[in-house]
């Protein structure tokens, strides 16, 4: 896309450098009041805590921040996360959410039948639509056939796995497409079965974009989809597997997934670092997200060292002063607007 120096990447139409001024974030004009309370937290100890009391905002964006080691975690999923909504000698409960929702940056294990449209639920849609058109035209087809994870209708060499591993002795194996299904995962007499001149291993193909176009036309649910979306992940195929997702992109795909399964709106969310390694870009499209879901009655607490999600946040809680030992500490608790005014080790930067 560009090459050089940053001076010439930030005057080179190529470069999302230079449409940076495009994602600049502001503090938003529009402040949401962080007078009612979700909990209040009594000497928290855990790990290098020190017996700190906090109390965090309802229905708002909240963020955990503070050098590492200050403790952010041992807050967030030490003592809240763990607490499961129950009342203790320790925190007290002020508001009624349906559940607490988390998301750590830990990966999935790796899976390679694990494909988007799976990860979504998607796919059972997609199968029994294609088994209605079988049973249209008089085909012994079940939903069952059209998965490749198995039943009579994936490809036998490949496993519809549509991969087979080369075995290079001394050396790493290597995978190959399938020389039977050609890396399609299924058998010649169920690709047949085509709905708008399409077969299953094609819609497996779509881009988010393109299948959602698939699913309005065939009159399938396009949530999830359109979570996606949202999350700046078209461009991601229904078929993809999710172990060739960056850490980045597999937070989002989490996140959507998440939502989409949510009924409701009265959810508190607890994320660890979700922006971690997001572009610029994609944080934007994320935050658009997220403000969307706080609006809409939802609640976030977010452990973050991004500025451009902390510049966002309703309420922030800085850990320190340092980390470790000499962490623990609760350096700041409040609104962002007295938060900029600050003098913290995060605010100054702000």
């Amino acid at each position: 896309m560009a090459s050089g120096t940053y001076h010439d990447l930030l005057h080179n139409p190529n470069s999302l450098l230079s449409m940076s001024h495009q994602f600049k974030y502001e503090q938003s004009s529009y402040q949401r009041p962080t007078n009612k309370m979700a909990l209040k937290l009594n000497n928290a100890n855990n790990h290098n805590l020190k017996n700190i009391s906090v109390t965090l905002p309802a229905n708002c964006l909240s963020v955990i921040t503070g050098v590492s080691g200050s403790g952010k975690s041992s807050l967030l999923f030490g003592e809240i996360a763990t607490s499961g909504l129950k009342d203790s000698e320790k925190i007290q409960w002020l508001k009624k959410f349906e559940d607490i929702v988390m998301i750590s940056q830990k990966r999935p294990s790796r899976n390679k039948r694990s494909v988007i449209a799976t990860y979504m639920d998607a796919f059972d849609d997609i199968r029994s639509l294609f088994a209605k058109e079988a049973k249209r035209k008089n085909l012994d087809f079940s939903p069952s056939d059209f998965s490749f994870n198995s039943g009579n209708g994936r490809c036998p060499n490949c496993l519809g796995l549509g991969m087979i591993e080369s075995n290079q002795l001394f050396f790493e194996n290597m995978e190959l497409p399938c020389p039977i299904c050609h890396g399609n995962r299924y058998k010649d007499e169920v690709l047949e079965v085509k709905i708008d001149n399409h077969s299953i291993a094609d819609v497996l193909n779509f881009s988010i974009l393109e299948a959602i176009e698939f699913f309005e036309k065939n009159r399938l649910t396009t949530t999830p989809l359109t979570l996606l979306t949202k999350t700046n992940l078209d461009y991601i195929s229904l078929g993809q597997t999710t172990d060739t997702l960056s850490g980045g992109e597999m937070q989002r795909l989490s996140l959507a997934s998440v939502i989409a399964k949510q009924k409701g709106n009265k959810h508190l969310f607890i994320m660890d670092e979700p922006t971690t390694g997001m572009h610029k870009i994609d944080v934007y499209h994320f935050m658009e997200l997220i403000q969307n879901l706080v609006d809409k009655g939802n609640t976030f607490f977010f452990i973050e060292h991004n500025l451009d999600v902390i510049r966002q946040a309703d309420y922030i809680v800085e850990l320190g002063s340092n980390g470790g030992e000499q962490g623990g500490n609760i350096v700041f608790s409040g609104d962002i607007t007295d938060f900029i005014q600050a003098d913290t080790k995060t605010s100054i930067y702000l």
